[in-house]
């Protein structure tokens, strides 16, 4: 019967684990950025930022001034060779062009998600991986 109760109290510590333990990690922060993009672009990359961010209990703002990181993104389309050539005809496919630079102008990193559906695809992957880069790069640097 103890093995039972010592089970059940195990469970319920564990299920209640994100509340019982809450500490530094459950903060969000928030981080401005100014984005270089069109309005279409900068809207959806703004939205799936803060859509992957919550996870690592970050928020994203836009700013035009006070910003942490300048992030200059646009998608494209980009012709698939491989494809053409196999006979299939033009057919493209969407990337996402991005370089994310420090308050004082330094490029921090600079990457390109193709072969995507979608511009929104593209986007979606793009965001992932600029919180991925920045998370690293913060914890690095203590932030």
């Amino acid at each position: 019967m103890k093995w039972f109760c010592t089970l059940i109290c195990l469970a319920f510590l564990t299920a209640q684990s994100p509340v019982a333990f809450a500490g530094k990690n459950d903060t969000v922060q928030t981080i401005r950025v100014k984005i270089e993009a069109n309005q279409w672009d900068k809207d959806l990359i703004l939205q799936k930022l803060n859509q992957h961010g919550q996870s690592h209990h970050l928020k994203f703002e836009a700013a035009d001034d006070g910003y942490q990181y300048r992030v200059t993104f646009a998608t494209g389309q980009k012709r698939n060779v491989l494809l053409e050539i196999m006979g299939a005809g033009a057919v493209n496919y969407s990337k996402a062009d991005v370089t994310v630079y420090d308050s004082k102008g330094v490029a921090l990193f600079q990457f390109e998600r193709d072969n995507r559906y979608t511009d929104s695809g593209a986007t979606n992957a793009a965001a992932k991986e600029i919180i991925k880069r920045l998370v690293k790069l913060r914890s690095r640097s203590g932030i």
